[in-house]
């Protein structure tokens, strides 16, 4: 089977999940790619940009969307995971997510998240911006508590 590009960027990110001390399991949670569910209660829905520089812009159509709420309405803890070129992994929760997207919108939305040399990460949607930074060393740490 021939290696995407898509498979780099997200094997980045379930290396780094699966190394974790809290990792047991991961299982695809839909035919979507990029949405897994890890260990039994959290679900994650992967995006990637192959940009070498930021910032990085994301798309999320209606499915991504419509996916984040089922997952939320069934009880699950869910994350946004955010592969940006090289450099870094953005992690959303749920309550970042509300900021940035219009979970109920039925349009393609976009998130961008850029940094500053040695400086936290600043995330923006197309519903608004997050009010505080996101460390680099929140992922995948945050998937976890």
């Amino acid at each position: 089977m021939k290696i995407q590009e898509k498979d780099w960027f997200h094997g980045s990110a379930l290396t780094q999940i699966s190394e974790h001390e809290s990792f047991t399991a991961l299982n695809k949670a839909s035919e979507k790619y990029g949405h897994y569910q890890v260990n039994h209660n959290k679900r994650v829905l992967l995006k990637y940009s192959s940009a070498e520089d930021g910032p990085w812009q994301f798309t999320f159509q209606p499915e991504d969307a419509e996916i984040i709420t089922d997952d939320i309405n069934a009880g699950l803890e869910s994350f946004i995971c955010l592969v940006c070129g090289y450099d870094t992994i953005c992690i959303l929760d749920q309550n970042d997510m509300g900021v940035v997207l219009d979970l109920e919108a039925h349009h393609a939305q976009w998130i961008r998240v850029e940094y500053p040399p040695g400086g936290s990460m600043r995330v923006r949607g197309s519903n608004g911006e997050l009010d505080h930074t996101v460390p680099h060393n929140a992922f995948p740490s945050r998937l976890f508590e």
